[in-house]
Protein backbone atom coordinates (compact mmCIF):
# COMPACT_ATOMS: atom_id res chain seq x y z
CA UNK A 1 0.00 0.00 0.00
CA UNK A 2 0.97 3.26 -1.18
CA UNK A 3 2.10 6.17 1.52
CA UNK A 4 -0.44 8.25 -0.79
CA UNK A 5 -3.47 5.72 0.23
CA UNK A 6 -2.74 5.25 3.47
CA UNK A 7 -3.81 9.04 4.06
CA UNK A 8 -6.85 8.51 1.94
CA UNK A 9 -8.10 5.74 3.98
CA UNK A 10 -7.05 8.07 7.23
CA UNK A 11 -8.92 10.69 5.63
CA UNK A 12 -11.88 8.36 5.00
CA UNK A 13 -11.60 7.16 8.53
CA UNK A 14 -11.35 10.65 9.91
CA UNK A 15 -14.36 12.50 7.83
CA UNK A 16 -16.71 9.18 8.48
CA UNK A 17 -16.28 9.59 12.24
CA UNK A 18 -16.44 13.37 12.78
CA UNK A 19 -19.78 13.57 10.57
CA UNK A 20 -21.21 9.86 12.19
CA UNK A 21 -20.28 12.04 15.37
CA UNK A 22 -23.59 14.20 15.81
CA UNK A 23 -26.12 11.80 14.80
CA UNK A 24 -25.00 9.35 16.79
CA UNK A 25 -24.72 11.41 19.65
CA UNK A 26 -28.80 13.27 19.27
CA UNK A 27 -29.74 9.68 18.87
CA UNK A 28 -28.22 7.67 21.72
CA UNK A 29 -29.13 11.26 23.93
CA UNK A 30 -33.09 10.33 23.06
CA UNK A 31 -32.23 6.87 24.73
CA UNK A 32 -30.29 7.76 27.90
CA UNK A 33 -27.04 6.60 26.40
CA UNK A 34 -23.61 8.25 26.49
CA UNK A 35 -22.48 8.37 22.45
CA UNK A 36 -18.98 6.63 23.82
CA UNK A 37 -20.89 3.05 23.60
CA UNK A 38 -21.47 3.41 19.82
CA UNK A 39 -17.86 4.58 19.82
CA UNK A 40 -16.73 1.77 21.25
CA UNK A 41 -18.63 -0.19 19.25
CA UNK A 42 -18.00 0.68 16.37
CA UNK A 43 -13.58 0.37 17.07
CA UNK A 44 -14.82 -3.24 18.25
CA UNK A 45 -16.79 -3.77 14.71
CA UNK A 46 -13.24 -2.66 12.88
CA UNK A 47 -11.64 -4.78 14.87
CA UNK A 48 -13.44 -7.92 14.25
CA UNK A 49 -13.45 -6.67 10.37
CA UNK A 50 -9.59 -6.39 10.32
CA UNK A 51 -9.15 -10.07 12.51
CA UNK A 52 -11.10 -11.77 9.67
CA UNK A 53 -10.61 -9.64 6.50
CA UNK A 54 -7.21 -8.14 7.51
CA UNK A 55 -8.53 -4.72 6.05
CA UNK A 56 -6.90 -2.20 8.54
CA UNK A 57 -3.39 -1.51 7.84
CA UNK A 58 -0.84 -1.06 11.15
CA UNK A 59 -0.38 2.37 9.88
CA UNK A 60 -3.92 3.51 10.01
CA UNK A 61 -4.11 2.27 13.51
CA UNK A 62 -1.26 4.09 14.45
CA UNK A 63 -2.35 7.35 12.89
CA UNK A 64 -6.31 6.87 14.44
CA UNK A 65 -4.08 6.10 17.49
CA UNK A 66 -2.32 9.83 17.72
CA UNK A 67 -6.22 11.34 17.14
CA UNK A 68 -6.58 8.84 20.26
CA UNK A 69 -4.06 10.91 21.79
CA UNK A 70 -5.46 14.15 21.25
CA UNK A 71 -8.79 13.12 22.01
CA UNK A 72 -7.94 11.84 25.68
CA UNK A 73 -5.83 15.33 26.37
CA UNK A 74 -9.42 16.84 25.18
CA UNK A 75 -10.82 14.91 27.36
CA UNK A 76 -9.28 15.39 31.08
CA UNK A 77 -8.21 18.51 30.48
CA UNK A 78 -12.16 19.63 30.34
CA UNK A 79 -12.29 17.01 33.11
CA UNK A 80 -10.18 19.43 35.46
CA UNK A 81 -11.28 22.50 33.51
CA UNK A 82 -14.76 22.49 34.70
CA UNK A 83 -13.84 20.70 38.35
CA UNK A 84 -15.27 23.95 40.71
CA UNK A 85 -12.28 23.56 43.47
CA UNK A 86 -14.17 26.02 45.72
CA UNK A 87 -17.09 24.50 45.87
CA UNK A 88 -15.34 20.98 46.35
CA UNK A 89 -13.27 22.54 49.04
CA UNK A 90 -16.77 23.70 50.85
CA UNK A 91 -18.27 20.34 50.41
CA UNK A 92 -14.97 18.31 50.98
CA UNK A 93 -15.88 17.25 54.74
CA UNK A 94 -19.30 15.39 53.42
CA UNK A 95 -17.99 14.37 50.10
CA UNK A 96 -14.71 12.56 51.40
CA UNK A 97 -16.80 10.14 53.83
CA UNK A 98 -18.79 9.53 50.75
CA UNK A 99 -15.38 8.83 48.52
CA UNK A 100 -13.31 7.01 50.95
CA UNK A 101 -16.18 3.88 50.94
CA UNK A 102 -16.75 5.22 46.98
CA UNK A 103 -12.98 4.43 46.44
CA UNK A 104 -12.12 1.07 48.67
CA UNK A 105 -14.95 -0.98 47.67
CA UNK A 106 -15.25 -1.65 44.01
CA UNK A 107 -11.57 -1.16 44.61
CA UNK A 108 -11.52 -4.47 46.77
CA UNK A 109 -14.16 -6.24 45.02
CA UNK A 110 -12.48 -5.90 41.65
CA UNK A 111 -9.15 -6.41 42.99
CA UNK A 112 -10.17 -9.98 44.53
CA UNK A 113 -12.28 -11.14 41.64
CA UNK A 114 -9.28 -10.43 39.35
CA UNK A 115 -6.67 -12.18 41.79
CA UNK A 116 -8.81 -15.01 42.54
CA UNK A 117 -9.30 -15.39 38.66
CA UNK A 118 -7.46 -18.74 37.35
CA UNK A 119 -4.82 -17.04 35.16
CA UNK A 120 -4.54 -13.61 36.20
CA UNK A 121 -2.80 -12.79 39.51
CA UNK A 122 -1.47 -9.69 41.33
CA UNK A 123 -0.14 -7.07 38.97
CA UNK A 124 -3.88 -7.69 36.92
CA UNK A 125 -5.73 -7.04 40.02
CA UNK A 126 -3.95 -3.57 41.19
CA UNK A 127 -4.77 -2.16 37.72
CA UNK A 128 -8.61 -3.53 37.55
CA UNK A 129 -9.24 -2.28 41.38
CA UNK A 130 -7.68 1.30 40.96
CA UNK A 131 -9.63 1.66 37.30
CA UNK A 132 -12.78 0.09 39.70
CA UNK A 133 -12.28 2.95 41.86
CA UNK A 134 -12.74 5.38 39.07
CA UNK A 135 -16.34 6.92 37.87
CA UNK A 136 -16.94 8.60 34.08
CA UNK A 137 -17.95 12.03 35.22
CA UNK A 138 -19.13 12.46 31.64
CA UNK A 139 -21.61 10.17 31.66
CA UNK A 140 -22.95 10.54 35.35
CA UNK A 141 -23.77 13.86 34.82
CA UNK A 142 -25.67 13.82 32.19
CA UNK A 143 -28.76 12.35 33.32
CA UNK A 144 -28.50 15.30 36.23
CA UNK A 145 -28.31 17.77 33.60
CA UNK A 146 -30.99 16.41 31.73
CA UNK A 147 -33.24 16.73 34.64
CA UNK A 148 -31.72 19.78 35.54
CA UNK A 149 -30.86 18.72 39.16
CA UNK A 150 -26.93 19.37 38.83
CA UNK A 151 -27.37 22.30 40.36
CA UNK A 152 -29.14 21.08 43.39
CA UNK A 153 -27.27 20.19 46.93
CA UNK A 154 -27.74 16.06 45.44
CA UNK A 155 -26.23 16.71 42.19
CA UNK A 156 -23.49 19.05 43.97
CA UNK A 157 -22.35 16.20 46.11
CA UNK A 158 -22.75 13.55 43.18
CA UNK A 159 -19.94 15.87 41.29
CA UNK A 160 -17.88 16.63 44.05
CA UNK A 161 -17.67 12.70 44.51
CA UNK A 162 -17.22 12.01 41.13
CA UNK A 163 -14.33 14.29 40.87
CA UNK A 164 -12.61 12.63 43.61
CA UNK A 165 -12.97 9.47 42.48
CA UNK A 166 -11.00 10.30 39.06
CA UNK A 167 -7.88 12.19 41.11
CA UNK A 168 -7.43 9.61 42.86
CA UNK A 169 -7.44 6.88 40.79
CA UNK A 170 -5.12 8.91 38.23
CA UNK A 171 -2.73 9.37 41.42
CA UNK A 172 -2.76 5.97 41.98
CA UNK A 173 -2.47 4.77 38.76
CA UNK A 174 0.90 7.20 38.36
CA UNK A 175 2.24 5.14 41.73
CA UNK A 176 1.49 1.63 40.27
CA UNK A 177 2.81 2.10 37.13
CA UNK A 178 5.86 2.78 38.67
CA UNK A 179 5.87 -0.62 41.18
CA UNK A 180 4.28 -2.86 39.09
CA UNK A 181 7.94 -3.62 36.50
CA UNK A 182 9.33 -4.03 39.85
CA UNK A 183 6.45 -6.10 41.31
CA UNK A 184 7.33 -8.18 38.09
CA UNK A 185 10.74 -9.12 38.44
CA UNK A 186 10.21 -10.41 41.66
CA UNK A 187 13.95 -9.17 42.55
CA UNK A 188 13.93 -7.83 46.89
CA UNK A 189 10.41 -7.09 45.80
CA UNK A 190 9.31 -5.51 48.46
CA UNK A 191 11.69 -2.87 49.56
CA UNK A 192 12.16 -1.81 46.18
CA UNK A 193 8.26 -1.57 45.42
CA UNK A 194 8.48 0.67 48.30
CA UNK A 195 11.01 3.13 47.09
CA UNK A 196 9.79 2.96 43.62
CA UNK A 197 6.17 3.91 44.86
CA UNK A 198 7.82 6.27 47.04
CA UNK A 199 9.59 7.82 44.95
CA UNK A 200 6.66 8.41 42.19
CA UNK A 201 4.60 9.44 45.36
CA UNK A 202 7.00 12.78 45.37
CA UNK A 203 7.51 13.26 41.80
CA UNK A 204 3.54 13.35 41.51
CA UNK A 205 3.49 15.56 44.48
CA UNK A 206 6.45 18.13 43.27
CA UNK A 207 4.24 17.73 39.90
CA UNK A 208 0.78 19.25 41.52
CA UNK A 209 3.05 21.94 43.16
CA UNK A 210 4.20 22.77 39.83
CA UNK A 211 0.79 23.17 38.35
CA UNK A 212 -0.75 25.00 41.74
CA UNK A 213 2.17 27.31 41.33
CA UNK A 214 1.32 27.97 37.55
CA UNK A 215 -2.39 28.37 38.20
CA UNK A 216 -1.62 31.08 41.27
CA UNK A 217 1.76 32.84 39.77
CA UNK A 218 2.07 32.16 36.05
CA UNK A 219 -0.92 31.39 34.40
CA UNK A 220 -2.89 34.84 35.23
CA UNK A 221 -0.26 37.17 33.71
CA UNK A 222 0.59 34.79 30.71
CA UNK A 223 -3.32 34.42 29.92
CA UNK A 224 -3.74 38.18 30.20
CA UNK A 225 -0.87 38.50 27.51
CA UNK A 226 -2.14 36.44 25.09
CA UNK A 227 -5.80 37.95 25.86
CA UNK A 228 -4.14 41.29 24.70
CA UNK A 229 -2.41 40.32 21.64
CA UNK A 230 -5.67 38.46 20.51
CA UNK A 231 -8.78 39.08 22.49
CA UNK A 232 -11.01 36.23 20.97
CA UNK A 233 -8.55 33.33 20.25
CA UNK A 234 -5.55 34.06 22.58
CA UNK A 235 -7.10 32.48 25.76
CA UNK A 236 -7.65 29.39 24.07
CA UNK A 237 -4.70 28.96 21.90
CA UNK A 238 -2.40 29.56 25.12
CA UNK A 239 -4.34 27.29 27.47
CA UNK A 240 -4.04 24.56 24.24
CA UNK A 241 -0.34 25.05 24.02
CA UNK A 242 0.13 24.98 27.52
CA UNK A 243 -1.96 21.85 28.27
CA UNK A 244 0.39 19.91 25.38
CA UNK A 245 3.60 21.18 27.24
CA UNK A 246 1.92 20.64 30.62
CA UNK A 247 1.20 17.08 29.50
CA UNK A 248 4.40 16.28 27.56
CA UNK A 249 6.35 16.95 30.99
CA UNK A 250 3.77 14.47 32.69
CA UNK A 251 5.44 12.11 30.05
CA UNK A 252 8.63 13.04 30.35
CA UNK A 253 8.72 12.56 34.24
CA UNK A 254 7.12 8.77 33.50
CA UNK A 255 3.23 9.46 34.47
CA UNK A 256 0.53 8.84 32.16
CA UNK A 257 -0.44 11.75 30.14
CA UNK A 258 -3.71 11.48 31.80
CA UNK A 259 -2.00 13.09 34.69
CA UNK A 260 -0.86 15.90 33.16
CA UNK A 261 -4.43 16.14 31.17
CA UNK A 262 -5.86 16.69 34.01
CA UNK A 263 -3.78 18.62 36.37
CA UNK A 264 -3.67 21.22 33.58
CA UNK A 265 -6.83 21.58 33.61
CA UNK A 266 -7.33 22.46 37.35
CA UNK A 267 -4.51 24.94 36.52
CA UNK A 268 -7.01 26.72 34.37
CA UNK A 269 -10.13 26.27 36.27
CA UNK A 270 -9.62 29.49 37.98
CA UNK A 271 -9.32 31.60 35.00
CA UNK A 272 -11.92 34.22 34.35
CA UNK A 273 -11.84 32.86 30.67
CA UNK A 274 -12.02 29.66 32.03
CA UNK A 275 -16.10 29.57 30.20
CA UNK A 276 -14.56 30.42 27.01
CA UNK A 277 -11.67 28.02 27.22
CA UNK A 278 -14.44 25.71 27.98
CA UNK A 279 -16.07 26.58 24.56
CA UNK A 280 -13.48 26.44 22.44
CA UNK A 281 -12.03 23.00 23.96
CA UNK A 282 -15.71 21.50 23.13
CA UNK A 283 -14.97 21.72 19.47
CA UNK A 284 -11.60 20.31 20.20
CA UNK A 285 -13.34 17.45 21.94
CA UNK A 286 -15.94 16.91 19.35
CA UNK A 287 -13.05 16.22 16.38
CA UNK A 288 -11.26 13.89 18.24
CA UNK A 289 -12.97 12.38 21.53
CA UNK A 290 -14.54 10.14 19.12
CA UNK A 291 -11.64 8.53 18.12
CA UNK A 292 -10.18 7.75 22.26
CA UNK A 293 -13.26 5.14 22.38
CA UNK A 294 -13.02 4.07 18.47
CA UNK A 295 -9.13 3.55 19.17
CA UNK A 296 -10.36 1.65 22.54
CA UNK A 297 -13.02 -0.44 20.69
CA UNK A 298 -10.47 -1.25 17.65
CA UNK A 299 -7.80 -2.36 20.68
CA UNK A 300 -9.66 -5.39 21.00
CA UNK A 301 -9.10 -9.06 19.80
CA UNK A 302 -11.24 -11.72 19.68
CA UNK A 303 -9.28 -14.30 20.49
CA UNK A 304 -10.83 -16.93 24.18
CA UNK A 305 -14.08 -14.12 23.36
CA UNK A 306 -16.29 -16.37 25.29
CA UNK A 307 -13.85 -16.54 27.78
CA UNK A 308 -13.75 -12.83 28.34
CA UNK A 309 -17.80 -12.77 28.03
CA UNK A 310 -17.42 -14.56 31.24
CA UNK A 311 -15.47 -12.45 32.97
CA UNK A 312 -16.99 -9.40 31.55
CA UNK A 313 -19.90 -10.23 33.14
CA UNK A 314 -18.55 -11.68 36.87
CA UNK A 315 -16.18 -7.83 36.60
CA UNK A 316 -19.72 -6.22 35.39
CA UNK A 317 -21.35 -7.48 38.86
CA UNK A 318 -18.45 -6.35 40.58
CA UNK A 319 -18.28 -2.86 39.33
CA UNK A 320 -21.88 -2.24 39.91
CA UNK A 321 -21.65 -4.30 43.70
CA UNK A 322 -18.88 -1.80 44.28
CA UNK A 323 -20.76 1.64 43.70
CA UNK A 324 -24.05 0.82 44.87
CA UNK A 325 -22.49 -0.39 48.42
CA UNK A 326 -19.29 1.72 48.72
CA UNK A 327 -21.09 5.39 47.70
CA UNK A 328 -24.62 4.21 48.17
CA UNK A 329 -24.84 3.15 51.66
CA UNK A 330 -22.05 5.61 52.70
CA UNK A 331 -24.46 8.63 50.98
CA UNK A 332 -27.50 6.92 52.50
CA UNK A 333 -25.79 7.87 56.26
CA UNK A 334 -24.68 11.25 55.19
CA UNK A 335 -27.85 12.25 53.45
CA UNK A 336 -30.69 9.91 53.58
CA UNK A 337 -32.19 6.91 51.86
CA UNK A 338 -32.47 9.34 48.39
CA UNK A 339 -29.83 10.42 48.53
CA UNK A 340 -27.84 7.40 48.77
CA UNK A 341 -29.83 5.47 45.91
CA UNK A 342 -28.83 8.44 43.46
CA UNK A 343 -25.25 8.70 44.28
CA UNK A 344 -24.76 5.22 44.46
CA UNK A 345 -26.37 4.87 40.98
CA UNK A 346 -24.46 7.69 39.36
CA UNK A 347 -21.07 6.20 40.73
CA UNK A 348 -22.16 2.89 38.48
CA UNK A 349 -20.28 3.91 35.09
CA UNK A 350 -16.93 3.81 34.65
CA UNK A 351 -15.80 5.16 30.98
CA UNK A 352 -12.43 7.78 30.93
CA UNK A 353 -10.46 6.59 33.32
CA UNK A 354 -10.90 3.09 33.86
CA UNK A 355 -10.42 2.36 30.26
CA UNK A 356 -7.65 4.54 30.57
CA UNK A 357 -5.81 2.58 33.40
CA UNK A 358 -6.71 -0.75 31.08
CA UNK A 359 -5.09 0.76 28.38
CA UNK A 360 -2.03 1.66 29.91
CA UNK A 361 -2.05 -1.65 31.41
CA UNK A 362 -2.02 -3.32 28.04
CA UNK A 363 1.03 -1.20 27.11
CA UNK A 364 3.22 -3.06 29.75
CA UNK A 365 2.43 -5.94 28.06
CA UNK A 366 0.41 -8.94 28.41
CA UNK A 367 1.76 -9.72 32.65
CA UNK A 368 0.00 -7.02 33.36
CA UNK A 369 -3.18 -7.31 31.46
CA UNK A 370 -3.73 -10.10 29.46
CA UNK A 371 -6.30 -9.65 26.00
CA UNK A 372 -8.57 -11.71 27.43
CA UNK A 373 -8.91 -9.41 30.78
CA UNK A 374 -8.64 -6.86 28.49
CA UNK A 375 -11.72 -7.38 26.19
CA UNK A 376 -13.69 -8.14 29.41
CA UNK A 377 -12.62 -4.79 31.07
CA UNK A 378 -14.15 -3.06 28.08
CA UNK A 379 -17.27 -4.92 27.51
CA UNK A 380 -17.67 -4.65 31.28
CA UNK A 381 -17.29 -1.12 31.13
CA UNK A 382 -19.94 -0.25 28.14
CA UNK A 383 -22.54 -2.22 30.21
CA UNK A 384 -22.17 0.15 33.09
CA UNK A 385 -22.28 2.98 30.78
CA UNK A 386 -25.40 1.88 29.61
CA UNK A 387 -27.25 0.71 33.15
CA UNK A 388 -25.61 3.26 35.23
CA UNK A 389 -27.66 6.55 32.85
CA UNK A 390 -31.19 4.51 32.54
CA UNK A 391 -31.12 3.80 36.36
CA UNK A 392 -30.47 7.25 37.08
CA UNK A 393 -32.71 8.62 34.53
CA UNK A 394 -35.62 6.46 36.25
CA UNK A 395 -34.70 7.44 39.73
CA UNK A 396 -34.90 10.95 38.71
CA UNK A 397 -38.17 11.11 37.32
CA UNK A 398 -39.57 9.45 39.81
CA UNK A 399 -38.27 11.86 42.24
CA UNK A 400 -39.73 14.92 40.04
CA UNK A 401 -43.88 12.91 39.80
CA UNK A 402 -43.01 12.09 43.61
CA UNK A 403 -42.63 16.35 44.03
CA UNK A 404 -45.07 17.52 41.49
CA UNK A 405 -47.71 15.05 43.55
CA UNK A 406 -46.82 16.73 46.77
CA UNK A 407 -47.43 19.87 45.32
Amino acid sequence: MTEETSYGLFMLMLGSVVLLAVPIRNTLKKLTLPALVAFIGLGLGLSAIDQYLGEITRKLQDQIGVLAQLGLVALLFRVGLESDLDRLVGQLRRAVVIWLPNVAVPAALAFVLIWAWPGLGLIPALLVGIAASATSIGVSVAPWEEAHALESDDGALMLDVAELDDLSAVILLGVVFAIAPVLQSGDGVIGEAVRAGAMQVAKIAAFMAGCYAFSRLVEPRLSAVFAKLDPSKGPFVFAAGTVFLIVAVADALGFSMAIGAIFAGLAFSRDPAELHIDDAFAYVLALFGPFFFLNIGLSVGFDNFAAALLLAAALFIALVAGKVVGAGLAAWAVAGRRTGLLIGASMVPRAEIFLIVMAHGVSLGAWAVPPELYTASVLAAMATCIVGPIVVTRLLEYEAWRGERAT
